[in-house]
């Protein structure tokens, strides 16, 4: 931040000695507001203090959202850290503007106020960063954060890029990490669990002790040495984890956890640990594997039965489940000839991957027939809740049967929608930038718009039978759901982030799906 936002002393700054902040920039911008307030710097000199200070900070942020930007998944991955960043940056931001009230409006107060309001906004800024930073050093395809931490410092060690002190700090908060998991374990009510994550955070400090000792002589053998004995606590430590929590925690490389930790520990086996855990961890997802089939074999019936985008999936689904069964032998025989853990793994990854797919599309089927649309602010209501739990407008039940409406202008939105989606596609891909596909929105917004008018020309519910006013009610809340999907897509428009356009898409899709549905009811009429 400091190395960001450092500023040069310009002739006629008043110069200060410490401050609230660690950092020099901001407390010598307080220090110069403070003396404007008192009329020791002239209106001219803070003026160019605060335009430096803001490029500077929106440097500082568009750099940030840069690096974040060009890493793939990253966004995905670490949505909230770097949302509280932007945040403190834009906080920041607000604070100078503040400051430069006083330029207009001479009153004292406000650069006082802008002063304590600089020195929050920058350790607000800080923690942010910092809170981003540790969680970029977990971000990875390890199983465990630690070791995605730890891989970095290594080829940043290697590489000559971190410091001594940096090393230290990161070693002692691991150390600080597997302590408290030895606590946590140590009250577990299995005592074989208890056993056991007490040993793995022990070996997993254990071999931070050998790489402290690379500080001595710079031996990297010893580095990596003590690596190799880190990696295998961490390994047995999610291990633990898992079989607490039923459910492995590892979120790389497939969509599936299940599948990555046993990929994982194929991983582990390849890089020369020991074969125990691969046994482990594949009787572990042999069992996963037979229970999610049978789960997938009670449901493939009526999903075959339903729209041909959910039936669609049931093969697709199956293929997934083929792949993974292929991979099983492999497992077993991959300990003895590890070219075949490398095949097992392309089988489980390709596995996975088909049945994400599968589980998307019946996962958004599933939700659109399990809730209810708030008709005034488009929020998503499980069906058992009378009012909307955002707005608290009443909620209205969905209606089984089919019915007929007269004169129903549902078809005015989904009849444009292949033009919004393709932009959306192209959105998402980078092809077309936020400005053409604002553009774009405001087009679909007029034409729900003019939805909403021929709306207004309908009879009053009143004056309806209860099937064709149910209808009406259900036509409203697939507006609802269409106008909720364009104020996701119009996030990407203010924040240039793909996922708005992803999760947009899908809600759009299912807003159409409905309106769909209520148009050909009408068909019948």
């Amino acid at each position: 931040m400091d190395d960001l936002l450092y500023q040069e002393p310009q002739p006629g700054d008043v110069e200060d000695s410490g401050g609230p902040t660690p950092s020099e920039t901001t407390n010598r911008l307080i220090a110069r507001c403070l003396a404007a307030a008192t009329g020791v710097l002239d209106a001219e000199s803070l003026r160019q203090a605060l335009a430096r200070c803001t490029l500077e900070l929106s440097a500082a942020k568009g750099a940030f959202a840069t690096q974040v930007g060009e890493e793939p998944g990253l966004l995905e991955a670490l949505p909230e850290p770097i949302e509280a960043v932007l945040d403190t940056f834009d906080a920041y931001g607000e604070v100078l503007a503040g400051a430069c009230e006083w330029l207009t409006r001479p009153d004292p107060g406000i650069l006082r106020q802008a002063a304590d309001s600089l020195a929050q906004a920058y350790l607000d800024l800080n923690s942010a960063l910092l809170a981003y930073e540790w969680a970029y050093l977990g971000y990875g395809d390890e199983p465990h954060a630690a070791l995605n931490l730890m891989q970095k410092v290594l080829a940043a060690l290697h590489q000559g890029t971190m410091e001594d002190a940096r090393f230290v700090e990161i070693l002692d908060h691991l150390w600080e990490h597997f302590e408290q998991g030895i606590e946590v374990f140590e009250q577990d009510s299995d005592p074989g669990r208890s056993i056991r994550g007490v040993r793995a955070c022990r070996e997993a400090m254990e071999g931070i002790q050998v790489m402290d000792g690379y500080l001595a002589g710079r031996d990297f053998n010893l580095l990596e040495l003590g690596f190799a004995q880190f990696r295998q606590g961490c390994l047995l430590l999610v291990e633990q984890i898992q079989d607490s929590t039923g459910e492995a925690l590892v979120q790389a490389p497939t969509p599936s956890p299940q599948v990555n930790w046993v990929i994982h520990a194929a991983l582990a086996v390849l890089d020369g640990l020991s074969a125990d855990l691969l046994g482990r961890a594949q009787v572990w997802f042999e069992a996963q594997l037979s229970e999610s089939y049978f789960r997938f074999e009670q449901c493939a019936t009526a999903a075959l039965r339903g729209p041909a985008r959910v039936a669609e999936q049931v093969p697709v689904a199956r293929e997934g489940f083929d792949w993974l069964n292929r991979a099983l032998p492999l497992l077993r025989m991959g300990t003895r000839v590890p070219d075949l853990l490398l095949r097992a793994i392309e089988h489980l990854e390709q596995g996975a991957g088909l049945l994400y797919e599968a589980w998307m599309i019946l996962n958004l089927y599933e939700e659109e027939h399990t809730s209810v649309f708030c008709p005034r602010c488009g929020t998503s209501n499980p069906q058992t809740h009378p009012a909307c739990t955002s707005c608290g407008a009443e909620l209205v039940a969905r209606a089984g049967q089919a019915v007929s409406v007269p004169g129903l202008v549902a078809s005015s939105v989904p009849v444009h929608l292949q033009r919004l989606l393709e932009a959306c596609k192209a959105a998402e891909t980078g092809r077309m930038g936020p400005e053409e596909f604002a553009g774009i929105l405001a087009w679909a917004e007029q034409i729900l718009k003019e939805a909403d008018l021929g709306l207004t020309r309908l009879p009053p519910e009143g004056s309806l039978g209860p099937e064709v006013a149910e209808a009406l009610r259900e036509l409203r809340q697939g507006m609802a759901e269409f106008r909720a999907a364009l104020g996701e897509l119009g996030r990407f428009v203010r924040d240039g982030w793909p996922v708005h356009v992803t999760h947009g898409t899908n809600m759009l899709i299912r807003a159409c799906d409905r309106l769909a549905e209520v148009q050909s009811r009408a068909g019948g009429a």
